[in-house]
């Protein structure tokens, strides 16, 4: 179906290779999903598959995509400016009636497509389901889905795993969500960068992703022991070859240094070495492989388990004066890790704006907070090093340069404009504040939703040990079961802790 031959991608700014020589061959029923840690080429790669002027203006390539006349249907991470004013009726205005259109508005509970409702205007998961209901009535030969799970709740996020699993459909998908991950797809392209981001390398499998973890890992591990081992019995080669070239080095000067048989030796030994030096040129390196981020939150931030952090009594939660909810009430105290989950558009982000603005009331304690959409906080003008540090004072900065580089940041990542950074790395940013700034108070609406499968897990862990209180909104599956201590649902009937 589609076909890439020796596809190279690299950036115009730095000419840094994203992409090296990539070969790839869809089939029927193929789930691709593509791999990597935040700023490798994903998004571009996919964009490149779809329409290379989307790439145009910060990228070139070379290699072949062929399409062979097939239709793609793509689905973009983030709106474009366009798509925002569209109101739904607008979208529709063409529409093939498939039966998987359908089935899937019947199964999102959408009659009918006549409304003046913006699609800039919904909420993140309402958004998905609209557009991914226009694909399906484009009657796409092939889907590419750019971070799809990013804003749906548990309920969307299982129905697309199931569409995924029935659909012969060949889709080609971005994801850092690894349960999705695991339940979906049948082949893998695993983008890295390694040495520092300079050395582009990818892997592609055809095979479930648990299994391509495990034999990754042991590919890695006996890599490493061969490699290692290989050096090991070359230097112990080298300390014998010594001994001996030392002894005939001292018969030569000292004793007799015309003996042909001493001559002989003494070139078979030099003939030796160079046969033992060619060899190492077959050694197996000790494989580069891309590491994850680190985080590091100050380990002195200690919220006592008897500080009152929000005692949250709201009758109606509503937003353009429609509502939401009623009745919700909601007490934390101490370092909890309070998480909230509910359905698309039933207000989770805006009661976390209104959590966070009691909180900032009636408490001193420093808030951080990462939003769903990171430009609300920031300016896509200023560098990574501007935002973190407005007052230039050395020490600042070489503790924002640390903190950056800890977080797989390149020199020229720190420096360049906000706008050209991944979702990922925004979202490292807004953290890398938040650290920074020794904040007791994380307030995160989906902290994982643009982290890679390498990241995922790192992050976690550091949440997990955070001294401070953590009040959050997610739907991924390991966040929960790994970071919230509490987890409550949010309906129209109220707040329910699970």
């Amino acid at each position: 179906m589609i076909e890439i031959h020796n596809l190279t991608i690299k950036t115009i700014k730095d000419n840094r290779t994203l992409i090296d020589h990539l070969q790839l061959s869809t089939q029927k029923g193929d789930k691709i999903v593509i791999i990597g840690e935040e700023g490798n080429g994903k998004s571009t790669l996919l964009k490149c598959i779809y329409n290379d002027q989307l790439i145009a203006d910060y990228c070139t390539y070379e290699g072949k995509v062929l399409k062979n006349d097939y239709s793609l249907g793509y689905l973009s991470q983030e709106l474009s400016a366009q798509e925002k004013k569209l109101t739904i009726t607008e979208l529709f205005s063409e529409n093939n009636w498939t039966k998987e259109l359908l089935k899937a508005m019947d199964d999102f509970r959408i009659d009918s497509f006549a409304s003046d409702k913006r699609i800039g205007d919904l909420s993140g998961g309402e958004r998905f389901k609209y557009r991914f209901l226009k694909l399906l009535s484009l009657n796409p030969d092939v889907l590419l889905l750019d971070e799809p799970t990013n804003d749906l709740d548990i309920g969307t996020i299982e129905w697309l795993e199931r569409f995924f699993q029935q659909t012969s459909i060949p889709v080609i998908f971005v994801s850092h969500d690894e349960t999705f991950i695991s339940n979906t797809a049948n082949a893998i392209i695993h983008i890295e960068l390694t040495n520092r981001k300079q050395t582009p390398k990818y892997t592609f499998t055809r095979e479930p992703y648990e299994s391509y973890l495990f034999q990754r890992e042991n590919n890695l591990q006996k890599q490493e022991q061969i490699a290692k081992k290989q050096v090991s019995d070359y230097k112990k080669q080298v300390n014998k070859w010594h001994d001996v070239w030392n002894k005939a080095e001292h018969q030569h000067q000292n004793v007799s240094r015309s003996d042909p048989r001493l001559q002989k030796k003494i070139k078979s030994l030099k003939n030796q070495k160079k046969r033992m030096d060619k060899a190492t040129e077959d050694f197996l390196e000790i494989p580069g492989v891309e590491e994850a981020s680190e985080f590091h939150f100050d380990s002195t931030i200690h919220v006592h388990r008897h500080k009152k952090i929000l005692e949250l009594s709201l009758e109606t939660l509503e937003i353009a004066n429609k509502q939401l909810s009623q009745n919700i009430k909601l007490s934390i105290t101490g370092a909890e890790k309070v998480a909230i989950i509910g359905e698309n558009g039933v207000g989770k982000s805006t009661l976390l704006k209104i959590i966070m603005d009691q909180i900032k009331e009636h408490s001193s304690l420093k808030i951080g907070y990462m939003p769903q959409n990171y430009e609300d906080l920031l300016d896509p003008t200023l560098s990574p090093i501007r935002f973190l540090v407005t007052t230039g004072e050395k020490e600042a900065m070489t503790k924002a340069f640390t903190h950056l580089g800890s977080m797989k940041f390149t020199s020229d990542e720190m420096q360049q404009t906000i706008r050209h950074l991944s979702g990922g790395q925004k979202a490292k940013l807004l953290l890398v504040k938040m650290i920074m700034d020794g904040c007791e108070v994380l307030i995160l609406d989906e902290p994982t939703r643009n982290f890679s499968p390498l990241t995922t897990p790192v992050l976690c862990q550091a949440l997990a040990q955070y001294g401070g209180a953590i009040i959050s909104v997610s739907h991924d599956r390991r966040y929960l079961k790994e970071v919230a201590s509490a987890i409550y649902e949010l309906t129209s009937e109220g707040l329910t802790k699970k």
